[in-house]
């Protein structure tokens, strides 16, 4: 079995099509809005994740996920898709919620500097 490759943090191709067709304006929006509403989305993880109910708790990551991959956050959503669609424990839902939550500040920096560069 070949290793995969690990996928880049950010998909700058989707974010490129979207500067075309929105301009430079409406992805700062979009990534503006996205860093306001993460936050509250992953609150709702986090309670979902301590009520212990997995049905809520993978849609929630089915939200999230959208909400990524939505921007190009290849990683970020990567790791809501595992939450959402794979076999996993309380306890490694929770590293991968502490991994993603610990990404999301950077992901966000890293799009915004490729924007206003």
């Amino acid at each position: 079995m070949a290793t995969q490759e690990q996928p880049e943090n950010i998909d700058f191709t989707l974010l490129e099509q979207y500067l075309d067709i929105i301009g430079q304006d409406g992805v700062a929006e979009s990534l503006e809005t996205f860093a306001t509403l993460m936050p509250k989305y992953l609150a709702e993880l986090v309670a979902l994740y301590e009520q212990r109910d997995e049905s809520g708790f993978r849609r929630q990551a089915h939200k999230i996920k959208g909400g990524c991959r939505s921007l190009g956050f290849v990683r970020l959503g990567a790791k809501m898709q595992f939450l959402e669609r794979e076999s996993w424990t309380w306890q490694e839902a929770k590293t991968v919620i502490d991994d993603w939550q610990s990404g999301l500040p950077s992901n966000i920096q890293q799009a915004q500097r490729w924007l206003t560069a």
